[in-house]
């Protein structure tokens, strides 16, 4: 296990495969888009959920994962970001017991674009943030993806655990 979240979510492997290994994988459900900008990274307040997270959310119907990565972090944060390099599948159980997988993807910005809420929007607000700062509750599933996927870990073969030898 990587992490477990309060909606009973448990991260528990990080696979390092290629996009193109998708389709090997069932229920791939959802797809994270990592934005990195100057080394912080943009993160959303969920005002439903109250806590911030990372953009990231269900892949529709004939939608590719990396197409629900660009559409999910436009719908959170009116951010537009095409340019993302696949990072690999996350492994995880809901709170249901449920194992799907998510696809996660990784890109840089100059600079955030404005954000203006609307009340439709899922976040409330978003920012940069360096993993450092306490800014309040964060996801522990969507920390552990971000940590992983940004050079945090250690490597064992072609699974990755998390070394807790260092701080955040």
């Amino acid at each position: 296990m990587l992490a477990h979240n309060k909606s009973g979510w448990t991260l528990l492997e990080y696979l390092k495969v290629s996009e193109d290994d998708i389709g090997a994988f069932e229920n791939v459900t959802g797809a994270f888009a990592v934005i990195s900008v100057n080394g912080e990274y943009l993160i959303g307040f969920n005002s439903w959920r109250q806590q911030w997270e990372f953009p990231a959310g269900g892949i529709e119907l004939g939608e590719t994962a990396r197409d629900a990565a660009i559409r999910e972090l436009y719908e959170e944060t009116h951010q537009r970001q095409t340019d993302l390099e696949f990072k690999g599948l996350f492994k995880i159980k809901d709170s249901r017991g449920t194992i799907k997988y998510q696809a996660v993807f990784y890109g840089t910005m100059p600079a955030l674009a404005p954000f203006s809420h609307i009340a439709e929007d899922e976040m409330d607000k978003i920012r940069l943030w360096d993993l450092k700062e306490d800014i309040g509750y964060v996801d522990e599933c969507d920390l552990k993806i971000v940590e992983l996927v940004t050079g945090n870990m250690k490597i064992t073969s072609n699974t990755f655990s998390v070394d807790t030898s260092s701080s955040l």
